[in-house]
């Protein structure tokens, strides 16, 4: 009898240890760095690509999914990664240094390079781990940044990838696909063979068209299109014009319910890749609620989407392409350049660098007469960057970054001008050895 009880006990004793150890191993999170994009609005299921992706690893640490601009690369690879519970680092590699800052991150150390090396090796510890290089643009400095054991997912338009590793094109629909996705996302039951062909069957272009067709009918969005001559391309964008003249109708088409819309979506064009942080958005005004009514819109109608944090707001590269060229054909890009300005002006992270360098691109790109005036203000974000990325540790992106803000208020600033000086400053600070007990984060 005592014997009988002493079992059973320890068979509840060992039930509620297990239950426990099973209840804290289904709690804890699992580690995922950077902005992972999240389900857009009326996803498609590629169950067959995301089992070739499933595949190709099983042979392998490499997969290297290939398509066009807008054939829905990205999405295919976050919906790899939203159905896994390994530890992920989300790095947007259109910029070829993202990698050594996302990879410095995990370490928070003080110095780019070294950090991101530890970083890395602290990555290839762990079980299972996968990296995804979003969008990627050079192999050769990718090839920098491979892991040693975990696995990797690139997403490109550019072939030369396939050195990489294995892989896995990634097309548009089909045009059975595209028509019933366009029926879907417009809720019409029409002759939609013709705009499916015109868009290439790009997920991307399909999804703008939809919402648009929605609101003016087929045979209308059509008329509208203006057959705009293509932007300048880069590999794998060899789209009809009727791609970026999509993404304008379908802005139109938002911004003509919500007037802070075209306001948002052109200061997320500015501000470029790999996102902007909810926060920042918000100052684009007037209040929070109003930018968050602004954003619903522009993401229902696929011009912009969230990360799964719903923290960073993301805009695809053919989107932001498109936008710009608008505001260079209509003269606007100064007027839009002056609310980023206004946006960033709040930012206390090292985040500004990346903000302040695209802000500093598309300066260049204005017309002297309206460039003189904004001088000042652009070079002073620049030189913040420098003083924010010392603040938090990153020594090594601020010395480089220094050098390179340095140089550009001795080319365009007069010999002694005191902006000069300041800069200079901000290198030195770079530069000093001692540590700097700022504030360290982690994506």
């Amino acid at each position: 009898m005592i014997t009988g009880l002493a079992v059973g006990a320890a068979v509840v004793v060992l039930a509620l240890v297990t239950t426990v150890v099973l209840a804290r191993r289904r709690a804890r999170p699992r580690f995922v760095s950077g902005a992972v994009p999240g389900e857009p609005v009326a996803a498609v299921p590629r169950a067959t690509l995301l089992a070739k992706i499933d595949e190709t690893f099983r042979t392998g640490r490499f997969c290297v999914l290939l398509g066009r601009g807008g054939a829905g690369k990205t999405h295919l690879a976050a919906a790899y990664v939203r159905a896994a519970r390994y530890p992920v680092v989300w790095v947007a590699a259109e910029d070829p240094a993202a990698p050594a800052r996302a990879f410095a991150a995990l370490a928070r150390g003080a110095d780019t390079e070294a950090a991101a090396r530890a970083g890395l090796a602290w990555l290839d510890g762990l079980d299972d781990a996968l990296v995804v290089f979003d969008g990627a643009t050079d192999p050769d400095a990718l090839n920098r940044w491979l892991p040693a054991r975990a696995r990797v997912l690139v997403t490109t338009t550019v072939p030369d990838f396939e050195v990489i590793g294995a892989t896995l094109p990634v097309p548009g629909f089909s045009e059975s696909e595209a028509v019933a996705f366009l029926r879907t996302r417009s809720g019409r039951d029409a002759a939609l063979t013709d705009v499916a062909r015109e868009l290439g069957g790009l997920p991307l272009a399909l999804a703008q068209a939809g919402g648009v067709i929605r609101t003016s009918g087929v045979e209308e969005y059509l008329d509208r299109l203006p057959r705009t001559p293509p932007l300048e391309r880069d590999p794998g964008e060899d789209h009809s014009p009727c791609v970026e003249d999509t993404t304008i109708a379908a802005l139109r088409s938002v911004a003509a319910r919500d007037g802070r819309a075209s306001a948002v979506a052109e200061v997320l064009a500015v501000l470029g890749p790999p996102g902007v942080r909810l926060a920042l958005v918000h100052r684009v005004g007037p209040d929070p609620v109003a930018v968050d009514a602004a954003l619903a819109g522009l993401a229902a109608a696929s011009l912009t989407e969230s990360d799964i944090s719903g923290d960073v707001v993301t805009m695809h590269r053919l989107t932001r392409r498109a936008i710009l060229g608008r505001l260079h054909a209509e003269d606007r890009l100064a007027a839009a350049l002056d609310r980023a300005f206004a946006v960033v002006d709040a930012e206390h992270t090292g985040d500004l660098a990346g903000h302040a360098a695209a802000l500093w691109r598309h300066f260049r790109a204005l017309p002297s007469a309206e460039a003189g005036p904004r001088l000042g203000q652009v070079l002073r974000l620049r030189r913040r960057s420098v003083d924010l990325l010392v603040a938090e540790g990153a020594r090594g992106q601020a010395r480089a970054l220094g050098v390179e803000v340095l140089a550009d208020h001795e080319a365009y600033l007069p010999t002694g001008h005191p902006d000069t000086a300041r800069a200079a400053r901000s290198l030195h600070r770079a530069q000093e050895d001692r540590p700097h007990h700022g504030r360290h984060r982690r994506t």
